[in-house]
């Protein structure tokens, strides 16, 4: 026969599982994502006739979408059918979706190449070249049209370069209307950016990125030069937490923030709620 204060401990522990499973329930059911084939608008004699693969993962009563565009080469290699990806940026990422985690009130796309940009030859590389950037825009309006939303664009690391790219690409051809906002993280620092640029941006870094391409002081001297003739919401934020992991600096620990993907989301997530309430 149990005491009075055993069937107090047991009750407690039986309702402590049913909250943790409760909430591994709730996290899974906003985890998975699906893959979709996006073909470019238009061709060219050097362009790839590959469509360009996405993930999707779609918030709750979202208020806009963010297409990543990831660093490196660029390439991932999603194949149709996949429901997740566990590539550590887009785990990062996937919190935008969750309302257990952030709001939740944001769709997050992955952008895919398909084959790689090369990450060592002079800047801008392949991502200036027409075929990366139809295939942005091709992403946008696909996803414009299927959402209803906004989009914004988010590179990372090289990817920032295809952000800074693409805006010329789109001023030169009066499409900049399809740019929400930018969201510029640890970018490379010869990205060169032209203001003044007529959406908000948000520049996030890791205050201790340790890859010699990408240094947080460069990053702070974009976003000075930005803020100073922008009439648009502008932030820089450091992130600060995070682990080193003894590889290549310019694909693991802060510069990817590892182990700091809470903090990198939750303040993507608040600067966002600020310009949509």
């Amino acid at each position: 026969m149990l005491t009075i204060c055993e069937q107090v401990f047991f009750w407690h522990l039986i309702h402590m599982f049913r909250v943790v499973a409760l909430i591994v329930f709730l996290i899974a059911s906003f985890a998975h994502a699906e893959v979709i084939a996006i073909k470019p608008l238009e061709s060219c004699f050097s362009c790839s006739s590959k469509p360009s693969m996405t993930m999707y993962w779609k918030g709750k009563d979202s208020k806009a979408v963010v297409i990543f565009i990831p660093g490196g080469e660029g390439y991932i290699g999603l194949q149709e059918g996949q429901t997740d990806h566990q590539y550590y940026f887009f785990q990062t990422l996937k919190r935008l979706t969750n309302p257990l985690l952030t709001s939740g009130s944001f769709d997050v796309v992955l952008l895919d190449s398909p084959a790689e940009l090369s990450p060592r030859s002079f800047y801008p590389s392949d991502r200036g070249a027409f075929d990366h950037l139809i295939r942005i825009e091709s992403a946008i309006k696909y996803y414009k049209e299927k959402t209803g939303l906004p989009v914004w664009l988010m590179g990372h690391s090289n990817g920032g370069i295809s952000l800074t790219e693409f805006f010329k690409y789109a001023k030169k051809n009066n499409k900049t209307d399809l740019i929400s906002g930018f969201i510029v993280s640890g970018v490379r620092s010869e990205t060169y950016f032209d203001p003044p640029y007529t959406f908000p941006m948000l520049f996030i870094h890791h205050e201790k990125d340790g890859c010699t391409h990408t240094t947080p002081s460069a990053s702070l001297k974009n976003f000075e030069k930005v803020k100073a003739v922008s009439q648009s919401p502008t932030e820089f934020f450091y992130v600060t937490g995070g682990l080193v992991e003894p590889r290549d600096p310019c694909r693991s620990g802060h510069h990817m923030y590892y182990a700091a993907g809470d903090e990198a989301a939750k303040y993507m997530d608040q600067f966002l709620l600020k310009i949509y309430p």
